[in-house]
């Protein structure tokens, strides 16, 4: 029989939650305010519908046997159609407030008291949102977009309703259970988790099987115990006020996580839910679920050991090694010492992954981290950041010398060669020192100083170590600044080229000049290449910065020639990272093609070292360049180690002597001498020999006696504009 609505009403406020747990709620089920906006939106299309959609709700459930039974009493059948009415009224209305709430849970409980079960009560409300879905449809047929938002937030509010339902039948099933021992005993022996009743003191009265198996002692022996024997005290001060609470009706639940301690003298993880039982006219008793957790918090402490450590190496990761700065600070701060930290990479680490595959390069790994733990002491934390950079934490340091001697022992350790798949490896490394207090006080800065040590002893030719100065702070926010400039350079129109000429020696005529790359900021000094070609390299800026230069140097042979002068080459530097890219002879063609500039005019000059790094790639890419018909050129030749059988296989049509032998090559006898073994070696094979530096009229006269075919330098033209270069043929050409 359908109770009284002021009796559902008194029974809904008991059971109302409060509005932090509404609020949380919606927030687990994703009910965002873009919800509540579809919901409204189609609350007054959907209001003329509702009659037939909640008539259909109720000719679902009497379409079985047991729930016409049910609803049979006309009376109960139309207040509860007035209260599912009401309801499916406010269902879209968007407000989901504590009186949204209390009506949902008075609905809840008007079908759970005339005995409608959970699954009959579910599946009804099944077909109604089944039978919504078509009429949605309907209404948004224009606006289709909206179909699967607006039911999907239906969705939620249903499913926050439904929860609410269930809470009534809970609440009941408690209820039930409080007032029901025999049922309580039925269910106690076969219970899959251990299950206890206990006195309000905390005696133990009666446990099952399960119990009994997680603890070890048998049901008479724990008898004659009490809970406290088997927590630790720290545990039992937590309990015992919880207890309390429990029996005098202050606390309907509790629920913690703690170790028992069992018969065998070992601990195990439970889970122990504790809830009073006060049957009528009896004194309160206790009733425990104890779960056994071992397993899941063995899968608890995996994860978090995963969570601060390296899958790899198994050593700290970031997390764990901050973690553990701050609190070697704070322990810092106490005794007046210092803390160092070590930051360090591999030297040709990629070298290592490229040739022999990644699966080589984590064995490496694995092996300097094992070498790095075993040169630290005990209480130093070795972490990995990733790669192949490490980091070295030494707490509780007297002095520095104490860090300096680590990293010296550290690049020993990691000089000894290993072998790896059948090679033997030595990956020396560099490395960057920061202490604390000197160089920050917190961990984040004192990673972010030794790294710019670590890039202070790269800088200084690897395989040693640098503390940190603030001179390196300085240079590194230098370098980040540039390469920030760098980066929108091209786009600014910030990058120029000057000229420098290229003198034929018998006839003192300009016959080509090297495009040479300037970049002059906004409101700034001029910014020579060895300041930031380095830098757009290793970025990669190289690439996009190069096609700039091939074009421009292109586009300005092309015009120099329509301005009438002669027909000069024009001579443009490929960088190691350019000449590598892959599409290089693609790029160059478009850019020909594209500037309308004859390949047979331009020349490439590519350096001695980077054609020797790969040379049989090498060769495949020049010889596409030389079928364009593209001029080649070995640059700064005689600094790298060329081999001869290499040389004759590249389709190079000059060579470029370095300056280097060239500023003392009329005093000093090797320069003369290897100048001259170039020249001769370049002409036995057909090619063009240009010199680089000529400062001076005896250098020239020289390699005039040397028979060189070309220079270039500063006694003949500094590198000049455009428009100066183009003024040389109109008042009167350069001569030597």
């Amino acid at each position: 029989m359908l109770a009284d609505p002021t009796e559902l009403d008194r029974t809904a406020s008991t059971m109302m939650i409060s509005d932090a747990d509404i609020q949380q709620r919606l927030l687990f089920l994703e009910v965002t305010a873009e919800d509540i906006r579809l919901l409204r939106e189609i609350h007054p299309l959907l209001q003329a519908r509702l009659p037939a959609i909640i008539a259909g709700f109720y000719r679902h459930l009497q379409t079985m046997p047991v729930l016409r039974r049910m609803l049979a009493d006309p009376v109960v059948l139309d207040r509860l159609h007035q209260l599912q009415g009401a309801y499916f009224e406010t269902l879209t209305a968007g407000d989901y407030g504590p009186d949204y709430v209390r009506h949902r849970l008075r609905v809840g409980l008007a079908h759970q008291r005339i005995g409608l079960a959970p699954e009959w009560y579910i599946g009804a409300y099944r077909k109604y949102l089944g039978d919504l879905g078509p009429v949605l449809q309907e209404l948004l047929h224009d606006r289709p977009a909206l179909l699967l938002p607006t039911y999907n937030a239906l969705m939620k509010v249903a499913s926050f309703d439904m929860g609410l339902a269930l809470d009534t039948y809970i609440q009941a099933s408690r209820k039930q259970l409080r007032d029901s021992e025999a049922r309580f005993r039925a269910a106690f022996g076969q219970a899959a988790v251990g299950l206890a009743q206990l006195s309000a003191e905390g005696r133990w009265l009666r446990v099952n099987r399960k119990l009994q198996d997680i603890v070890g002692y048998t049901e008479e022996e724990l008898r004659s115990m009490h809970l406290s024997d088997l927590v630790s005290p720290e545990d039992w001060q937590m309990d015992a006020p919880l207890l309390h609470a429990l029996a005098h009706g202050e606390l309907e639940t509790s629920a913690r996580e703690k170790r028992y301690l069992c018969k065998g003298g070992h601990q195990v993880w439970v889970k122990a839910t504790v809830t009073a039982m006060q049957p009528d006219g009896s004194a309160a008793t206790l009733v425990a679920v104890i779960e056994d957790i071992s397993q899941r918090k063995q899968f608890e402490e995996e994860l978090m050991h995963l969570a601060r450590h390296d899958a790899l190496t198994g050593l700290a990761n970031r997390t764990l090694l901050l973690d553990r700065v701050s609190q070697a600070i704070a322990q810092a701060r106490r005794s007046g010492n210092q803390v160092a930290m070590l930051f360090l990479d591999l030297d040709r680490f990629k070298t290592i992954n490229d040739s022999l595959g990644h699966d080589a390069g984590d064995r490496v790994v694995v092996e300097v981290g094992r070498r790095l733990k075993h040169a630290v002491r005990d209480a130093d934390t070795v972490a990995r950041f990733g790669g192949d950079e490490f980091v070295v934490l030494l707490p509780e340091l007297p002095n520095e010398n104490i860090a300096a001697g680590l990293a010296q022992k550290i690049l020993n350790a990691l000089f000894e060669p290993m072998l790896i798949q059948g090679h033997e490896l030595a990956p020396a490394c560099s490395v960057g020192i920061s202490l604390f207090p000197r160089d920050g006080a917190d961990g984040k800065t004192l990673l972010k100083n030794a790294d710019a040590a670590l890039y202070q002893a790269k800088a200084m030719g690897r395989g040693n170590y640098q503390f940190y100065s603030e001179e390196m702070n300085a240079r590194t926010l230098d370098r980040l600044t540039l390469e920030s400039g760098l980066r929108h350079a091209v786009e600014r129109g910030e990058l120029q080229l000057k000229y420098q000429p290229q003198i034929d020696l018998a006839s003192g005529t300009v016959v080509g000049a090297e495009a040479l790359l300037r970049w002059q900021p906004a409101g700034q000094h001029l910014v020579m290449p060895d300041a930031f070609i380095t830098i757009a390299e290793e970025t990669g800026l190289i690439v996009t910065i190069g096609e700039w230069v091939l074009r421009t140097a292109c586009a300005q042979q092309v015009a120099w020639q329509r301005a009438g002068l002669p027909s000069l080459r024009i001579a443009v530097n490929l960088s190691a990272r350019q000449f590598r890219q892959p599409g290089l002879d693609t790029m160059v063609a478009r850019v020909l093609e594209e500037t309308c500039c004859r390949p047979d005019v331009l020349e490439l000059e590519i350096t001695e070292s980077v054609l020797m790094d790969r040379p049989d790639a090498a060769a495949v890419t020049l010889q596409r360049l030389s079928d364009m018909g593209v001029q080649l050129a070995i640059d700064d030749f005689g600094t790298g180690y060329s081999s001869l059988s290499y040389l004759k296989r590249f389709p190079i049509n000059a060579l470029k002597i370095d300056r280097s032998f060239v500023s003392d090559i009329s005093a000093d006898a090797d320069d003369g001498a290897i100048a001259g073994a170039v020249i001769a070696l370049a002409h036995s094979m057909g090619l063009t020999v240009v010199a680089e530096g000529v400062e001076t009229s005896q250098q020239r006269d020289f390699l005039r006696q040397l028979k060189c075919d070309q220079a270039q330098g500063f006694y003949f033209s500094e590198p000049m504009t455009a428009a100066a270069l183009q003024n040389t043929f109109y008042y009167g050409e350069a001569q030597a």
